[in-house]
């Protein structure tokens, strides 16, 4: 004790009064402000003869991270040396988390020939450490966690009920001043959203969008924020407020909000010690539809998410060919590779089976030229827009029949695959059972039993991924067994389609699916079929 009020005296001159309040302890109603802190500290200070007290605070701030920036100040005149006491309300104030309180009380303190009291807890390191208080920082990191276990029940109830439960609007919204639970279209950042959309529906990458925005000067969401609400971000640049990037943009087309559904739940914080989150699976996202104005129609977010879903690279001159991402083969149902045969010459292009580029034993080429294929959808979709034109209603029945007739034997094939997957998960879980008896009974070793279930684990957690994808996937055909009204709404803007544009692929094809030829490469007379899926009807 001597040597520490040595090392007071020649170094340490400042008597630091620390306060602390989190959110947390505000909802609780913990009494104890950060100004009514200070006083107390400030009083005790000044009546017992503490020299030179200075504060340093942190409001908002939970226990059970040291990572404040009233804390780290406050021990980086600790490790300078020029601290000689730290002076605290009650000890719950400095922290919540045991173990690090431990090492502070036990050693980093010591190290430093600090002196630490809690008034209210009468705890002074100059008269030593009771092993109490061990127990006290055990309590004060229980009281952290049942607080964190009420507040998130809180928010899951409203996260359930369909309340938004994240705290900043989507770029392109904001809070509805009548209702901040509410969100309404922003009149500045809305129009900028819907462009965004309108140029991939035309086929357009991320890249190639925010290079659009930066030479129009657009400001990118963070900046904007910061100009019009002072907002700071940690991706703020405020010297390239213009500087969209592709991951901007790719974030924007992926946010369900702007089709009016809320979303919630993307992620979660795995311990109330962690402010770190981690993404949710998105099966287990809360989706909410027709919760607020919409800023997309569903038409376009679907054309969108159909090109985000086969979005691949431009090539070197920035071109990037139309039906990109809707090619596929009949055999291996993989998308086809735009092949430019070592030359710029368009009529020398083709399409081949993805598969067979890669691994040539896999598959067989199911080769097109790209020229000829652009004029089978061209002549497919003047052929289907007319008869829907002409003859609506036959056409409508005709398409509704074959729709779910088609769509119907998929869906029972799902859930055939998904009943044998449920039925594999109950046999491995007798089999786990099994094993675990026979390793209390001693007919297994340790070894024998981990490579078992090893093997049994692995199974499980992919028929488990299996299961979780057909469930989603039988959901979503039931949700879209047939729009007609979707597609002929597409057919009525178009009057007369003389030739192709991103555009029109987008809008009307769903996928195009090509057969193997029915002669070798190379044979000048052969036959080959292509089937054109169109969107909301399929092949008509």
């Amino acid at each position: 004790m001597l040597q520490q009020n040595d090392r007071r005296a020649a170094g340490g001159t400042i008597t630091a009064l620390y306060c602390r309040l989190s959110q947390e302890d505000e909802l609780a109603g913990e009494s104890g402000s950060i100004q009514h802190q200070k006083q107390i500290l400030r009083e005790y200070a000044e009546k017992n003869g503490f020299p030179n007290p200075k504060v340093w605070a942190d409001d908002g701030y939970s226990g059970v991270s040291f990572d404040r920036p009233g804390y780290n100040d406050m021990m980086a005149k600790v490790e300078a040396g020029n601290v000689s006491t730290i002076i605290v309300k009650d000890h719950s104030r400095l922290g919540r988390n045991r173990l690090f309180m431990g090492y502070l009380i036990e050693e980093k303190f010591p190290d430093y020939g600090v002196r630490y009291i809690a008034i209210n807890d009468s705890v002074d390191t100059d008269r030593g450490v009771d092993e109490s208080l061990a127990i006290r920082d055990l309590f004060n990191e229980w009281h952290a966690r049942d607080t964190s276990k009420k507040i998130k029940a809180v928010k899951m109830a409203a996260a359930k009920r369909g309340e938004r439960i994240g705290s900043k609007p989507p770029y392109g919204y904001q809070k509805d001043p009548n209702n901040p639970k509410r969100i309404v279209p922003n009149e500045d950042t809305a129009p900028i959203v819907r462009r965004i959309f309108s140029l991939c529906a035309s086929g357009l990458g991320p890249s190639k969008i925010a290079r659009i925005l930066r030479e129009e000067q657009v400001l990118t969401p963070t900046a904007y924020a910061y100009r019009t609400e002072g907002t700071n971000h940690i991706f703020l640049n405020t010297d390239k407020p213009y500087g969209w990037s592709q991951k901007t943009v790719s974030g924007i087309l992926e946010h369900e909000e702007y089709i009016g559904t809320t979303v919630n739940c993307r992620s979660y914080i795995p311990s109330f010690k962690s402010k770190k989150s981690k993404d949710n699976p998105p099966e287990k996202w809360l989706r909410f539809k027709n919760a607020h104005e919409p800023l997309i129609n569903r038409e376009t977010w679907d054309i969108v998410q159909k090109v985000r879903q086969g979005k691949r690279r431009p090539n070197k001159m920035g071109e990037q060919d139309m039906l990109f991402g809707l090619v596929e083969c009949e055999t291996c149902a993989t998308k086809h590779y735009l092949c430019r045969c070592g030359n710029w010459n368009e009529e020398q292009y083709t399409y081949t089976c993805g598969r067979y580029h890669k691994h040539k034993a896999e598959c067989t080429p199911h080769t097109v030229k790209v020229m000829a294929l652009h004029q089978i959808v061209l002549s497919e979709i003047q052929r289907v827009t007319a008869e829907a034109k002409v003859h609506t209603e036959q056409f409508l029945q005709r398409a509704i029949d074959k729709h779910q007739s088609q769509l119907k034997r998929e869906l029972s094939s799902k859930a055939r695959e998904l009943e044998k997957a449920q039925k594999r998960l109950a046999d491995l879980d007798k089999l786990f059972r099994k094993a675990f008896e026979q390793l209390a009974l001693k007919n297994l070793s340790e070894v024998q039993f981990k490579t078992l279930t090893g093997g049994y684990e692995s199974e499980k957690q992919e028929l488990l991924t299996l299961s979780g994808k057909l469930e989603q996937e039988i959901s979503d055909g039931k949700d879209t067994m047939l729009n007609a009204d979707r597609f002929m709404a597409v057919v009525d803007r178009y009057t007369d389609i003389q030739a192709l544009t991103p555009e029109i692929v987008r809008e009307f094809i769903e996928k195009i699916v090509v057969h193997e030829r029915s002669e070798r490469w190379k044979k000048k007379n052969y036959t080959q079929q292509v089937d054109v899926y169109f969107n909301f009807v399929g092949r008509v």
